[in-house]
């Protein structure tokens, strides 16, 4: 054992009434580190093995193979008054919106704030306990079945471990944003990180970002949008991967080739002959309904990738990124990510209008970056 976790102190909570006790006790508190573990290999639904909580000295491991109740840790998760402190946490959150149909509110990403703390972008947890902890942290347990009962005492110590690490963690990294006057930034980041998550679970809104979306006509874009939707439900029908359905590429094979006979569906990229049999005549319906459509219902052109003409501009304002994250200390990624640069440039080549709705472009973004590149190559 850890000479750092000696003293180490697990609480086993598997019962209703003791997890209403224990977020009783945390809703007290202003800041808790909380982790989860799960199994996703074969589900459209993370199964939730083990949710871990700690303020920094005790460890408590919740069993949801156990509790049924839990209104009280959904409370929790969105009282204003406690922040919840995770590390990498797009798959945490996806944890909470299914066992608790809520997103913990506010949070904070240690992952995210030490790409301005340190400038070192996607920190893994194991390097990040070292950077301010000086320990070594044993990864062993990171793919063991968390649905077996009763856990290891390996296993045990490896959950309690991830939050009483990162709650000790939590303010030495504050201290550092607030000295660097970047912790609202870090914030700001944190919700737009909720935002994202909200629009990539959308099948409402995620279809347009397939790579090659961009070159189907709008009668195709139509169709892709009725398939994705139509597919995260029948996935969730089936609590299967989405992929396990239909693939994104067999999808957007589909919307390009519009097929209005089975014999035209085989002709779609990477389609087996069983996807056929169960999903065929659901795909000739969906074709169907977009073919009933007039022409000004359908979807709006998706704008192709930048050409090569821009390439000097793009290349121009990548180093501006990251000349001015250098100068700041953070990580050029954590400044602008080039899903953001693009629409920039766009903006700049062609006079392509700047989706100011995408959080990620606002706040301090907007003030620190995005309007010094608009400042500078507008007049150049």
């Amino acid at each position: 054992m850890n000479e750092h976790d000696e003293a180490l102190n697990i609480v086993w909570v598997a019962d209703n009434a003791s997890l209403a006790s224990w977020c009783d006790y945390w809703a007290e508190l202003p800041v808790i580190a909380v982790d989860t573990e799960f199994i996703r290999r074969t589900t459209y639904f993370p199964i939730t093995g083990l949710i871990q909580i700690s303020e920094g000295e005790k460890a408590v491991l919740i069993d949801p193979l156990s509790i049924d109740d839990w209104s009280p840790l959904k409370a929790l998760m969105v009282n204003s008054a406690v922040m919840k402190v995770f590390h990498a946490c797009s798959e945490d959150l996806d944890v909470f919106d299914r066992l608790l149909g809520v997103l913990p509110t506010p949070f904070y990403d240690t992952q995210i704030g030490e790409a301005y703390a340190s400038a070192q972008w996607s920190l893994s947890y194991v390097k990040l306990i070292h950077e301010y902890l000086r320990i070594e942290v044993a990864k062993d347990e990171t793919r063991s079945d968390w649905t077996q009962r009763p856990l290891t005492d390996a296993q045990k110590r490896y959950a309690a471990l991830d939050v009483v690490y990162l709650a000790k963690v939590y303010p030495m990294q504050v201290a550092r944003l607030k000295d660097k006057k970047m912790l609202e930034w870090a914030l700001e980041d944190c919700e737009t990180l909720k935002w994202q998550y909200q629009m990539n679970s959308d099948p409402e809104q995620n279809w347009s970002g397939v790579k090659t979306a961009w070159r189907l006509s709008p009668e195709g874009l139509t169709l892709l949008r009725l398939l994705f939707i139509w597919r995260d439900e029948q996935a969730r029908k089936e609590d299967v991967p989405k992929g396990q359905i239909l693939k994104d590429r067999t999808l957007w094979s589909i919307a390009k080739i519009l097929p209005t006979h089975h014999k035209a569906i085989s002709t779609a990229e990477e389609i087996t002959g069983r996807q056929q049999r169960l999903y065929g005549e659901t795909i000739l319906e969906k074709v169907a309904m977009v073919k009933e459509l007039s022409a000004d219902e359908y979807q709006m052109p998706l704008e192709a990738p930048l050409p090569s003409q821009a390439g000097e501009l793009t290349k121009a304002v990548k180093a501006f990124v990251r000349g001015r994250a250098e100068t700041m200390g953070v990580a050029p990624e954590a400044m602008m990510k080039r899903k953001l640069l693009e629409p920039v440039v766009r903006h700049l080549f062609d006079g392509s209008a700047i989706d100011w709705q995408n959080p990620a472009m606002t706040g301090w973004r907007q003030d620190v970056i995005v309007n010094p590149i608009l400042d500078k190559f507008k007049s150049s």
